[in-house]
């Protein structure tokens, strides 16, 4: 754990804002750092987003499915994704907590369609940060994968839904992306629930850290 506080941050001159993102500005936030400013993170999700696209398709072929049944199975997919958000942005609050945030909420915008954890005043670190953004990817699409190779009779639902989920997991990517593009700075990061902002400091690599 960081150990560090809010407080600490604003007062020690070692640590410099380097963003601030206000929560109505995560959509244009994760275009920009997940199509525009690239990278091996994104690449990667690239990569298994279209593995993933494939094995759908070649599951649709082998069952000889008719266009209505891909559209049907697809509409379904969906739907599943969208009972799966509330686990998804649990498993961001359950890894904060584990890291002893105190205070995680919830927030879901329809009008630019996300979901998201906030962590309010808690300061994470980029260990801590890279965590509670891959964890819902590597939990739920694991299970997904391991029910789709063992459940034959739905492997073509599931399938989908893999697809539709690790579409949906572009912005925790784009958040690891920025992280990365970071890379040479000591990155931290803490919400304000209050303002729906998320602020980024950085401390360059070389200073000295606080005890």
């Amino acid at each position: 754990m960081t150990n560090l506080s809010v407080a600490d941050i604003k007062a020690d001159t070692h640590y410099q804002l380097l963003d601030e993102l206000g929560h109505k500005d995560l959509a244009p936030f994760c275009t920009k750092f997940y199509w525009h400013q690239r990278s091996w993170v994104t690449w990667s999700h690239y990569a298994f987003s279209l593995a993933a696209l494939v094995c759908w398709i070649v599951a649709g072929i082998r069952q000889q499915l008719h266009f209505t049944a891909w559209m049907e199975n697809f509409g379904y997919a969906v739907i599943c994704f969208v009972a799966l958000v509330p686990i998804h942005e649990a498993l961001h609050g359950a890894v904060y907590k584990a890291f002893g945030a105190a205070d995680v909420r919830y927030n879901i915008s329809l009008r630019q369609f996300y979901a998201y954890a906030i962590a309010h005043h808690f300061v994470a670190d980029r260990r801590e940060f890279t965590w509670v953004a891959l964890t819902p990817f590597v939990v739920i699409n694991s299970l997904l994968i391991f029910a789709a190779v063992f459940w034959s009779p739905v492997q073509f639902l599931l399938l989908g839904v893999l697809l539709v989920h690790t579409a949906g997991t572009s912005g925790d990517f784009a958040m690891l992306n920025y992280l990365w593009l970071n890379r040479h700075q000591d990155v931290f990061n803490y919400d304000d629930a209050i303002s729906h902002t998320s602020y980024f400091y950085a401390r360059c690599k070389g200073q000295p850290k606080d005890s």
